[in-house]
């Protein structure tokens, strides 16, 4: 009772007030040694909150990555492009020859210039295509864009119209990933005209693909759909190119995912992983996944989505595809604090930040 009374006479002097002694006044247990009977000069007793718990602080880590996803998606979007990149014909003789090619603005230029006045048309614009993936690759798309540009103008008036048409697919996809989708389809019809003349149905298949997805870009969903169902389906059908059907339904799949159609999407996804697998098209497994898992993810169906993200997370490791790795580790991370997994949550963040350094070195 007097230890009772001498804590409400410190309290009532301006510290913390226990109601009938039943407060702690250190639940943390920080303070091993203090005399509540103390009545003489010194600091106040005051009730010192609990620390913050290992799980508290690994919510809040979440919390300071959750609005840099679409950087990630983005990111994503400019690996495509890479990866969609097209060589002109003379590429190895290029590579060949020019070996090893220019490393500094004035080189390339000096060289394309050169070539150009020889008239040596097709070998300038062969390099002109390479300087614009080299400058696409280092981020500078701008760059990338003028020289395709300028590449193309070389061929205006040439009968070189394969080549020129392989640069303008390429400013095409660059176009589109800046958002110029008027000037992008443009480019693409052009395309599809040039392949149509060729009568290589698989090349007819891709240039499909690509006018496809600049329509859905401009929202116009159904035309999306109709283009890779009924047109470019039919020719990688009849090609029996099996790569390009399987981009096909990972192309339809996004498509369904821009819309938040996630049923439909998965539907396609699963087509294409069960032809993936059966022709062994084994790089497109680790996207295939991702986007499956994805689906489920927005779905709120953890348990599978959890699955699917996991399995598509060792495809993307065996690749080395950091992009997709980091993309994979942000959404595999949020499932496993969702449902209470915290160990593997933690870990999941380690490898989301490292990977996060590596792929974007000098922030957004």
């Amino acid at each position: 009772m007097r230890v009772l009374l001498a804590l409400g006479s410190i309290f009532s002097i301006g510290a913390v007030q226990a109601q009938e002694g039943k407060m702690e006044l250190d639940p943390a247990g920080y303070v091993t040694k203090y005399n509540p009977e103390f009545q003489g000069i010194g600091p106040k007793v005051y009730v010192l909150p609990p620390p913050r718990t290992k799980e508290e602080e690994l919510v809040d880590s979440y919390k300071e990555k959750k609005g840099f996803f679409d950087s990630i998606a983005r990111q994503l979007d400019y690996q495509y492009l890479l990866s969609d990149f097209k060589h002109s014909a003379n590429v190895g003789y290029l590579k060949q020859n020019f070996n090893p090619f220019p490393s500094s603005e004035q080189d390339w230029n000096t060289l394309i210039q050169k070539l150009e006045i020889n008239n040596n048309k097709v070998l300038a614009a062969g390099l002109a295509n390479e300087y614009a993936l080299q400058a696409i690759q280092i981020g500078d798309l701008n760059k990338g864009i003028a020289i395709l540009i300028r590449g193309i103008n070389m061929l205006q008036a040439s009968d070189l119209q394969d080549e020129k048409a392989i640069m303008e697919y390429n400013l095409a996809n660059a176009y589109l990933y800046t958002g110029k989708n008027a000037d992008a389809i443009a480019l693409q019809e052009n395309y599809l005209k040039r392949v149509l003349a060729g009568k290589n149905q698989a090349d007819q298949g891709i240039a499909l693909l690509a006018i496809a997805m600049t329509e859905a870009h401009n929202k116009n969903y159904r035309a999306a759909e109709n283009t890779i169902i009924r047109r470019a389906i039919p020719l990688f059908n009849k090609a029996k190119a099996y790569d390009g059907k399987v981009q096909a339904w990972i192309k339809l799949a996004r498509i369904y995912q821009m819309q938040n159609k996630h049923t439909e999407a998965q539907w396609f996804l699963i087509q294409a992983r069960d032809l993936a697998r059966a022709k062994n098209i084994e790089n497109d497994l680790p996207e295939i996944e991702y986007m499956l898992g994805y689906s489920k993810y927005v779905q709120q169906n953890y348990r599978v989505a959890k699955a699917e993200l996991e399995n598509a997370l060792a495809l993307a490791d065996s690749e080395n595809n950091k992009v997709l790795s980091l993309a994979i580790n942000d959404k595999l991370g949020d499932i496993y604090l969702l449902m209470g997994n915290f160990k593997e949550a933690e870990t999941a963040l380690q490898q989301y930040w490292q990977l996060r350094q590596e792929v974007f070195p000098h922030g957004t």
